[in-house]
């Protein structure tokens, strides 16, 4: 842990057991002693305490983790249609720190009653962003119905905040090129429909089995950072695979992705991308991509 990491904790962590037991102990004493009217005013005083230092605390946590920097970094979705609440719902499913951005305060209170945080105010207005935190953010993703704005957030991001991964929904399939100049991920949403469609007539059991996985299980990509599995083979890991996940890709550090066998070695900087049960794969993902 870091030292704000480490400052953090001590601020919100779990407090009061100590003083809980010691107020009781004292509590039996005075009932023993024949004061119960003492007894209650102690043990209610210290408990009355210990409630309003944890509802204190619990309520300023996220406040605290921003101050320190120690949040994780932010995804922001600018656009909360139909696509960008359904992208927000799914990557808080994942553990995402996201943020919706969107001018309709009626979209805004939607994604607020969903359990999402969301800000009212145009995604292409450089101060709004700004109040988004986009300079701590990993990824910016642009969800609108309007081509135009999505590039300009993009290039925003891009060029204001130098945001290391932008993404976007592109609705006109001539503006593919546009996005892909900046070194945006376009996602060109015909071309993504008539894949969908193409995948439910073509590879209904694939198809089938890709829905049930998005509605009961999970697929992540991670980095490989712990230092005791590389060098070691695929198969060599297979205890250290929880059961109900395997190992569907692996990227190395130079982008060259395959399907692994066993005898593949993993090298530093590969990434693995895991299909499975989503508890399963946590686990695996704890023990492959550790807290650092």
């Amino acid at each position: 842990f870091t030292h704000n990491e480490r400052l953090f904790l001590s601020a919100v962590g779990p407090r009061g057991i100590i003083p809980a037991s010691v107020a009781t102990l004292f509590a039996v004493e005075l009932q023993a002693l024949g004061r119960p009217q003492e007894a209650q005013l102690l043990a209610g005083t210290v408990f009355l305490i210990i409630f309003a230092t944890v509802v204190l605390q619990a309520g300023l946590a996220r406040q605290i983790a921003d101050y320190l920097e120690v949040s994780p970094m932010r995804t922001i979705i600018v656009g909360g249609g139909r696509v960008g609440l359904s992208l927000a719902e799914r990557l808080e499913q994942d553990g995402e720190n996201v943020l919706l951005i969107d001018l309709d305060p009626d979209a805004v209170e939607k994604a607020r009653k969903r359990g999402l945080r969301a800000l009212e105010g145009d995604g292409t207005d450089a101060d709004v962003l700004e109040e988004a935190g986009a300079d701590d953010a990993k990824t910016v993703i642009a969800t609108t119905p309007d081509d135009d704005v999505n590039l300009l957030v993009c290039q925003l991001a891009k060029t204001t905040y130098d945001v290391e991964s932008v993404a976007s929904r592109v609705n006109q399939p001539d503006n593919v090129d546009a996005f892909e100049s900046l070194g945006v991920h376009a996602i060109d949403l015909s071309m993504a429909t008539a894949w969908s469609l193409e995948n439910v007539l073509e590879r209904p059991s694939l198809s089938a089995w890709m829905n049930e996985l998005g509605r009961t299980g999970d697929v992540q990509e991670i980095e490989v950072t712990a230092t005791d599995l590389v060098g070691k083979t695929i198969a060599d890991l297979n205890a250290e695979i929880p059961d109900g996940v395997i190992v569907g890709l692996l990227t190395h550090r130079n982008g060259a992705t395959e399907v692994p066998t066993g005898d593949h070695e993993l090298r530093d900087g590969d990434r693995v991308t895991f299909l499975g049960q989503t508890d399963a794969v946590d686990r695996a993902i704890k023990r492959f991509h550790p807290h650092e």
